[in-house]
């Protein structure tokens, strides 16, 4: 299977818990699938939706630190200002997204993406380090590892319940909310794709 490949970098990356609203913001290691999506939106400059295009990713770090970030607070049914709060914030540094698309013409929107790509927040800019295409071969018992893959109870890791994408709006509502596996280190899944050039297993996600 021929796909798309590109290889993103960032100085810093962050993607938050939702709903996580206390004074100390963790992140996730990988980048949820709604994340991934949303920077091949910016990319591409217009709403790129689950069915469009397969993905696959891994994702890679030097390390975790911690930043003091000041937030401000708004509530109540008029969204009133609040105030100001001094929240923890955990960040990656360093980081590598190795991406697969299974839409070969997507080259031109990584090389001359219509708006910044993010790995996270607006402050973690990312820059597309190299784009090119290979050939996938699809393969029974493949080792994966620093990605992300729909539950199903066979893989150990952090299990989450995300969202799959968000509505292209305002106010964006979530969309396809499903259990992920966070897939830190070396598991075996039954079926998948490999990279014969990475000599690295690739799970693609298909909406």
């Amino acid at each position: 299977m021929k796909v798309l490949r590109a290889r993103i970098r960032a100085m810093t990356a962050s993607f938050r818990y939702p709903m996580f609203m206390v004074a100390y913001q963790p992140t996730y290691s990988v980048p949820p699938i709604s994340t991934v999506y949303g920077l091949l939106s910016a990319a591409k400059g217009k709403k790129v939706h689950l069915h469009d295009i397969k993905v696959g990713y891994d994702f890679v770090s030097e390390g975790k630190g911690v930043d003091l970030e000041r937030i401000h607070v708004y509530g109540g049914e008029t969204r009133a200002h609040l105030g100001t709060d001094i929240v923890n914030r955990e960040f990656l540094y360093n980081c590598c997204l190795t991406l697969y698309l299974s839409d070969i013409s997507f080259e031109e929107y990584l090389k001359y993406p219509r708006y910044s790509l993010l790995l996270g927040r607006q402050s973690d800019l990312a820059f597309v380090e190299s784009v090119d295409t290979v050939e996938l071969i699809e393969k029974e018992k493949i080792e994966i590892k620093n990605t992300i893959i729909p539950f199903n109870g066979e893989i150990p890791g952090q299990i989450v319940s995300l969202p799959s994408d968000f509505t292209d709006e305002a106010e964006r509502k979530p969309l396809n909310v499903m259990s992920y596996c966070i897939v830190d280190t070396p598991q075996i899944v039954e079926k998948g794709y490999f990279d014969p050039d990475r000599q690295t297993g690739v799970f693609l996600h298909e909406f």
